[in-house]
């Protein structure tokens, strides 16, 4: 049974060597997303999974894991092809590396993919050494706990829907106390950690939470 996955993209804008290896460590299963195996390989780490149609990487030299290949023309990219393979095992807790950044048409996607994914998976992030994403959720009523990251200095929170309600930030630079935020405000933009941690709820609506390096 596994409970956690580290899948790795052929695009990776920014690698934190020690925090790529780090999550690799305590994941029960690794995924490579097509290229993403070549990043893999640089860095000692082995896959359980490669899967993609192969289009940005050489497939020769195996490595001994599973290999799924998928047609060059499809309706769905490799990263949701390599989302779906760890649904498939039972894995709710995803961390994906790379797919920030670079062609901004996948970036979107990405963004779509934590609204697709939201409420089937109790964790679903996107993270590089520059950024990270993932989507909060009003209907969950939980409150997202942030604590300071070296790597990630600024946060910031962007309604997905028109609008979102009841935002309530605190422990941060500037807080809110049951704000609401439009999908075009740019209020919760560049924010920071000012105490051991900042606290997040929302109420109401789909809120991407992005942190972000300088």
């Amino acid at each position: 049974m596994y409970n956690t996955a580290l899948i790795i993209l052929s695009f990776v804008e920014k690698i934190d060597v020690s925090h790529l290896n780090a999550i690799s460590s305590i994941s029960d299963y690794i995924i490579c997303a097509d290229g993403g195996v070549d990043i893999a390989k640089t860095y000692g780490i082995m896959p359980d999974c490669v899967i993609g149609d192969f289009d940005s990487t050489i497939n020769s030299n195996r490595l001994d894991c599973l290999y799924i290949t998928l047609p060059s023309e499809k309706d769905f990219t490799d990263t949701e092809a390599a989302i779906n393979h760890a649904i498939e095992l039972g894995i709710r807790d995803i961390t994906v590396y790379g797919g920030i950044g670079g062609r901004l048409d996948h970036t979107f996607g990405n963004v779509g993919l934590l609204e697709k994914y939201l409420g089937k998976l109790d964790h679903l992030e996107f993270m590089d050494k520059k950024n990270s994403m993932q989507l909060l959720d009003g209907e969950s009523c939980s409150t997202t706990i942030l604590t300071p990251i070296s790597n990630y200095r600024f946060f910031s929170l962007v309604s997905l829907d028109s609008a979102a309600d009841g935002i309530s930030i605190t422990g941060a630079k500037y807080n809110l106390d049951n704000a609401s935020i439009s999908r075009a405000s740019t209020l919760c933009i560049s924010n920071e950690i000012i105490l051991n941690q900042a606290h997040i709820s929302v109420h109401n609506g789909k809120v991407l939470l992005i942190r972000s390096a300088d």
